[in-house]
């Protein structure tokens, strides 16, 4: 029985399905899609193109951030829907974890060190430094939002940079003197959501409400405006 990865947290939105270690099938998102009716039609799509139906899910891995707000919010309640309709597992992973994944997946020869980032607003990005092990990308920093400067002065050298931050911090480093690379390009993400829920989630495990939370890392714009005023 396969999981079910989603993630409309960051511009690259996807679904995929994934069981014993494999990617069944994947669906890119145009924006359009990223709105709770849409999300469910393509879902019910990617399932139906595989000969599957909602009940022979596993479980569900969804994006919780950082990354766009609103997609945030609604991956989340789209998964959170759908597991306490199938009573199924639900387990949320980080934007930049779930990008970590995708690129240790995708870059070859893979890196030692890898940061993956999404551009924040304001001058910042948002970023994680992963070391890639063999067991899978091994977590060195907790995600935050940084000037890209700062990041580049803290990373090792030869530092993998990918994701739409990236240009920033490689802009950066390079104005700083610091040996760091470029990743060709950043996949979707949803393809490595799903192969982590398959792995992360028990088999027979139920809904449990209350255990998934947005990481947001920061206040939107308009929270932060509200507690200046």
């Amino acid at each position: 029985m396969p999981a079910l990865g989603i993630d409309t947290a960051t511009a690259r939105g996807s679904i995929a399905l994934a069981a014993e270690g494999r990617v069944l099938a994947a669906s890119a998102l145009e924006e359009r899609a990223w709105h709770a009716r849409e999300l469910l039609k393509r879902i019910d799509r990617l399932l139906r193109d595989g000969g599957l139906g909602p009940g022979d899910l596993s479980g569900i891995g969804v994006a919780v951030g950082p990354g766009s707000f609103t997609g945030v919010r609604i991956g989340m309640a789209t998964a959170k829907g759908l597991a306490y309709a199938l009573r199924i597992g639900l387990r949320g992973l980080s934007t930049l974890e779930a990008l970590a994944r995708a690129a240790a997946a995708s870059l070859s020869p893979a890196p030692e060190w890898i940061l993956p980032t999404l551009d924040a607003g304001r001058g910042e990005v948002y970023a994680a430094l992963f070391r890639l092990e063999a067991a899978g990308p091994s977590r060195q920093a907790e995600d935050r939002s940084r000037p890209p400067e700062e990041l580049a002065r803290d990373l090792p050298p030869g530092c993998v940079v990918i994701g739409d931050g990236a240009e920033a911090v490689l802009r950066s480093g390079a104005e700083a003197g610091r040996s760091l690379k470029a990743a060709p390009a950043w996949p979707p993400l949803a393809p490595a959501i799903a192969l982590w829920a398959w792995s992360a989630i028990p088999p027979g495990a139920g809904y449990t409400p209350g255990a998934l939370g947005p990481n947001y890392v920061r206040p939107s714009d308009a929270e932060a405006a509200r507690r200046r005023s």
